[in-house]
Formats: C-alpha cells, structure tokens, sequence
C-alpha cells in the first residue's frame, strides 16, 4: 500500500470512529434531512517510506440551488505533511451553478512524493520496481454548460508540472529511453462532454453515464510536449432485485505521440481494475470492462463483489496480455438521504494485490 493508500486509510477509518461514536462537532453531523453537511477529520500515521505524517481531510456537498431535484455539489479537500518533508495535497470538485446549467469539474492537486515504477508495456515484472520521487502539481478543470436535457459540453484545461525529479542512477529512468524524467511540464487545451443519466451522482443504482474528452498538447508556451489524450468512459447501471445494485463501466484511453511516461494511459488504481497498482502497467492505449454488484445486508451496510478485464498496448488494438481483477467490499452509508457512503474493498489481480478505503463508490 503507497502513502496515499495509507493516508486515506487512516482518514476513512478515523471518519468511521468518530462518526461512530457520536463525538464529531456540530459542523461535521450529518442528518438525514439535510441537503448540504461538512466533514473535517484529523489523520496521522506511520509508514516505512514516510515516516511520521499528520494532516487533516475534509469534505462539503451542498446545492447552489433551492430546487430539491438541484444536483449536489461537493469539493474535498486532503492535506498530509511527514517528517521526511513528503506533501499531499489534493481538492477535486464537482460544482453545479445557475440552476445546473454550469458543471465545473475537476481537481487541484499537489504533491511531494514517492512513486513506483515498473516498466512501460504489458511485460513488466510486478515483483521488480524502482522507486522515484518528484514534486507534482496538477490543474485539472472542466467548465460544461447543458445544452439539453442531461447533456453537457464544454472546454477543458490541463495542466502537469513534474519538477525536483529522483531517480535510481542505474535504474530504468535513468538509463532507458523514456521520456519525462527531466523536469518539465504539459498543457494541454480540448473539450469534454457528459450525458449524465444517473439517478445518483454519488452511488447511483439506476440509469447510464457517457463521458469522453479530447486533449491536445503542446510544446509550445507553456507545454514541452506534443500529444494527444482522448478517453471514453461508458457506465449502465440498474437494480435487477430489490435493494440491490448492479454497474457496468467500460473505460478506453489512447495517447497519441510522444508522452512523457507518467502522462501514459495507467491501468489500476483505486477506481479501474481494483488490485493494481496505478501506473503498474502503462503504455498508449488502455481498455478496460469492469462490473459491481452491491446488496444491502442492513439499512446502511451494503456488500459489494466486483470484476474487471483489461489490457494496455503500445499499437491501438494490439492487446496481448488480458490482465483480470476481482474483489469484495463493505460500505457504510452515512447519509442515506444524499447516499454518501463509505467505501472499504480489497482486490486481488494477477500476482497482486489492494487494499481501498474512499468516500463514494468506484464508479
């Protein structure tokens, strides 16, 4: 488990405790017929890597709108300092305006941080990783205006900022053939779009979601880099019994020219194909078919059992390792009324294995 891993973990499950325990301020209670609350949270931990961290993580959903059938708004907020001089801070935010017709999307982000490397291509060897540092900062925002219905279009801009890079002297970065690991920066400018069905922007059990986006970078200004990032991202989700949930998503991404390495397509993660590390295997073209099914054992307790397939590849359509992931989790619903939930799973891949603890579910 990385640093984030842990420090999230230990968020989570300090947010469990105190919301168990009755004894969180007046500011952080969540009441069922509330439609907006704020959730602020002390963490600490320990790991090998970082030593002794401290910070805090808070949470506000809200409306912007009186209208009950407003979509919720929310921004988090992660902040974490250790003694090795390690920085997370992050703030993604999703942020309905004038009555739903303006959706500003994305995340603030800012790191100093430990990563791991495995390779580029689907043949790496999950036992062999080099670690690396950098300093990290990335702007992510999408502003999208309804053009009809549940459909949304609008520009989007993305920013990466690697600097203060570390790499192993007789490692893979230092001594093969890949771009990024001097410091440098991508800017790219391209549009998104949303049709956005769900009957939940948190845990939906009902409806479909599509979303795709183009991006084109350039090494020009402010970029030194020249490609182009498109992803589509297609969910169904429906209740075949009652108080049960099921979710299909399939996920496709493709770069296109020369990327520095951490601007590939990265498979695994916390959200697509649980179980892997993110940014285990990556390269230019990534897909991805995955599905959850979720029971609820009690009014606030819910199972959830998932599975995924997916492949990366340097050629579009050349896909030849078929990489699979499975898993089992608990959520715990602590506002029914919004379905905010809290969300526990382990997963297990191919010769490997995580542990995942966040606010909402993966998809």
């Amino acid at each position: 488990m990385n640093l984030s891993s842990k420090a999230i973990t230990l968020i989570i499950l300090q947010m469990i405790i105190l919301y168990a325990s009755g004894q969180q301020r007046d500011s952080t209670k969540l009441k069922e017929d509330k439609t907006s609350g704020i959730i602020v949270l002390p963490a600490i931990f320990f790991s090998p890597e970082t030593s002794l961290g401290f910070g805090v993580a808070g949470m506000r959903y809200f409306r912007t709108s009186s209208d009950s059938l407003a979509r919720p708004s929310n921004v988090q907020a992660v902040f974490i300092y250790t003694l090795e001089n390690q920085v997370l801070a992050t703030m993604p935010f999703n942020v309905f305006l004038n009555k739903d017709k303006h959706w500003l999307k994305g995340e603030w982000a800012y790191y100093i941080y430990p990563y791991q490397f495995y390779g580029v291509g689907s043949e790496v060897d999950l036992d062999t990783y080099e670690v690396y540092t950098a300093d990290f900062l990335r702007m992510e925002t999408n502003w999208l205006f309804k053009l009809h219905s549940d459909f949304y279009l609008g520009p989007t801009i993305f920013f990466d900022n690697y600097f203060n890079i570390e790499v192993d002297a007789n490692g893979e970065l230092a001594t093969g053939d890949i771009l990024g690991i001097e410091p440098q920066q991508v800017f790219g400018i391209g549009g998104s779009f949303i049709l956005d069905k769900r009957n939940n922007l948190f845990s939906p059990s009902d409806g479909y979601y599509l979303e795709g986006r183009v991006l084109q970078y350039e090494n020009r200004a402010i970029g030194d880099y020249s490609f182009t990032d498109m992803y589509i991202d297609a969910r169904k989700y429906f209740s075949p019994i009652d108080r049960t949930e099921v979710g299909l998503q399939f996920y496709h991404q493709s770069i296109l020219g020369d990327a520095p390495f951490y601007n590939l397509a990265l498979l695994g993660g916390g959200r697509r194909m649980r179980g892997y590390y993110q940014g285990a295997y990556r390269d230019h073209h990534q897909t991805i078919l995955q599905t959850e099914t979720r029971r609820y054992l009690t009014k606030r307790i819910i199972f959830s059992a998932f599975g995924g397939l997916g492949s990366i590849a340097e050629e579009f359509g050349s896909y030849e390792k078929l990489l699979g992931s499975y898993g089992v989790g608990l959520r715990y619903e602590i506002n029914s009324k919004e379905k905010i939930r809290i969300r526990v799973d382990y997963a297990r891949g191919a010769n490997t294995s995580g542990f995942y603890i966040n606010i909402n579910e993966a998809f």
